[in-house]
């Protein structure tokens, strides 16, 4: 499975045109949280919207997406396509489930030690369904 994962890493930096030797290392680990980079964001929402993907390569954008929103709102921002890398994402939510409750994860009493992204796709989640069910 690991070696499934980074074949999808590396095609998913290929396709971004970026060579897969310049972020991964031999040996790395977490390859689909350290081989992103939260300016490309934009280029990972893109390729997520435009592209024909297996399952592996939207596994693979599913996290660059999450860790990359989570960087930038530990630096106090908003990403303003975060919105849309949202609803993508919780368009496939069966796909992503597991990362999706990874990054929202508030079983922790003390809200400090939540990942900093772990209230937008919370709310994300609540609004959706509250539209949901004004239908």
């Amino acid at each position: 499975m690991r070696i499934v994962r980074e074949e999808s890493i590396r095609r998913v930096l290929k396709r971004l045109a970026i060579r897969p030797e310049d972020r991964i290392a031999p040996h790395a680990q977490d390859l689909e949280y350290t081989a992103c980079r939260s300016d490309e964001l934009d280029a990972y929402i893109d390729l997520y919207a435009s592209s024909e993907l297996d399952d592996g390569e939207r596994g693979v954008l599913c996290c660059f997406i999450l860790e990359s929103m989570n960087e930038i709102i530990q630096l106090g921002k908003t990403h303003s396509r975060q919105g849309q890398a949202l609803t993508m994402l919780f368009s496939n939510e069966e796909l992503h489930r597991h990362e999706l409750e990874y990054w929202m994860d508030a079983s922790d009493p003390n809200e400090e030690d939540w990942w900093p992204i772990t209230l937008t796709p919370l709310e994300f989640k609540k609004q959706a369904s509250l539209r949901r069910s004004s239908k």
